[in-house]
């Protein structure tokens, strides 16, 4: 393999391809994604490490799971950035391989971690007592995070490594900068394997995540009803809307808006690939413009950014406490 229009059988620099500054464009764009990506998302699992009370029912590690699977998804931008400055991928067919693996691998271990986060807001919205029966250390609930961990981890890595050893197969794409599945040639291994993950790792998990959400927030809406209301009840609310908000974890109300966000985020970042392998699938690559193959791999880096947003926007004790670790402010002391 000596460049993109070899491996292909076609000229990259043909008049459906791609101008040189076409081509720059998007090399700048998988800069900018990475650049911003693994900054903003290392210090978003930096945040959660460090500042302990910013979840008061739940444990960190599936928010710090999501934001290094996140900063993973972008970190490896260079080499489809440099190769989309020259035109053709430069890295041959060993690194072509690792690099769509660990697309692969990656990316299905974020969409995993969003299902996990929106499961684990299902589990503390339906237990009676959820502020004293999710602290991992007085009642062992520790194995939910582990397991769940291990599965998704698991998950991505099992649909990863499917196609180097036969069940379809990694290529450079149609673009010739970047590699991914092979879509341009929808075979039977790559209908049933394509049938498989979107069944398995994208549709069900997805209806399950969104299901316990919906239930979860049942649970919340019935619990906020049963409240008392009144008296001192309601001169104690009054009394907690007068505290600096920058000392408030989140609610279970913001987590569970989190996770819906999460969900469309992943509909945004994932939904083109998968409906770019589907419509490949169903009537081929033929006819399937520059633009058309490009848009999926850069809608999915460009939305890693968004996950550190949505949790700035939500919750004003995050904001404070990732410009105190990005050294912006003075932490105030709960």
């Amino acid at each position: 393999m000596t460049d993109g229009g070899s491996v292909l059988g076609e000229d990259i620099s043909s008049p459906a391809g791609f101008t040189r500054f076409e081509n720059a464009t998007v090399g700048a764009l998988y800069m900018l994604f990475c650049i911003v990506g693994v900054t903003t998302n290392f210090l978003t699992a930096l945040t959660f490490y460090k500042d302990t009370k910013l979840l008061t029912n739940s444990k960190p590690w599936l928010h710090i799971c999501l934001s290094v699977a996140n900063m993973a998804v972008v970190a490896p931008s260079p080499f489809p950035a440099s190769s989309s400055f020259s035109g053709r991928w430069l890295y041959g067919n060993t690194m072509c391989q690792a690099y769509a693996f660990e697309g692969m691998f990656v990316g299905i271990v974020a969409i995993g971690t969003v299902i996990a986060l929106s499961i684990e807001r299902y589990i503390v919205a339906t237990k009676a007592n959820a502020s004293e029966s999710n602290r991992v250390k007085e009642d062992g609930t520790d194995w939910f995070y582990t397991w769940a961990i291990l599965l998704v981890v698991g998950n991505g890595f099992f649909w990863a490594v499917m196609p180097l050893l036969g069940w379809s197969k990694y290529t450079i794409e149609h673009s010739g900068t970047s590699c991914a599945i092979d879509w341009k040639n929808p075979d039977e291994s790559y209908i049933s394997y394509i049938l498989s993950l979107e069944i398995f790792s994208f549709s069900l998990p997805m209806a399950v995540g969104f299901l316990c959400l919906y239930v979860a927030s049942g649970q919340s809406k019935s619990h906020q009803v049963g409240a008392p209301t009144g008296g001192e009840g309601s001169s104690s609310s009054q009394a907690e809307l007068s505290i600096d908000q920058r000392t408030v974890a989140f609610s279970e109300n913001q987590l569970q808006s989190l996770c819906y966000v999460f969900i469309l985020l992943v509909l945004i970042g994932w939904g083109p690939f998968a409906f770019l392998c589907t419509s490949t699938m169903l009537g081929g690559a033929r006819g399937l413009s520059m633009l058309a193959a490009s848009i999926p791999p850069l809608a999915c880096k460009c939305m890693v950014s968004a996950y550190p947003l949505a949790y700035a926007v939500t919750s004003p004790r995050f904001r404070h406490s990732f410009m105190a670790v990005l050294g912006g402010s003075e932490k105030k002391q709960d």
